[in-house]
């Protein structure tokens, strides 16, 4: 095996490894489980497939996941 080989084989399996810990943590949302392929750079196109969901559902649901991830601008007052 080359080493660009090995690296794919390498990142696969963690991937399989945090949807497995998704399930033992009953955490089978499919926001939960969008983000964490997002986690292991996984194209839109192919988290669609895993997840019987069009590509740009995907996206949008990666779009208000990271919306939801951000803090909310606090305003200041000015003296």
């Amino acid at each position: 095996m080359t080493a660009q080989e090995l690296t794919e084989l390498k990142q696969r399996v963690d991937i399989l490894i945090a949807l497995t810990l998704c399930q033992l943590e009953h955490r089978t949302d499919q926001g939960d489980v969008i983000a964490v392929l997002s986690r292991f750079d996984i194209q839109p196109r192919e988290i669609a497939a895993i997840l019987d969901m069009t590509p740009n559902a995907v996206r949008v649901a990666r779009h208000r996941l990271g919306r939801v991830a951000r803090k909310p601008r606090t305003q200041t007052k000015k003296k």
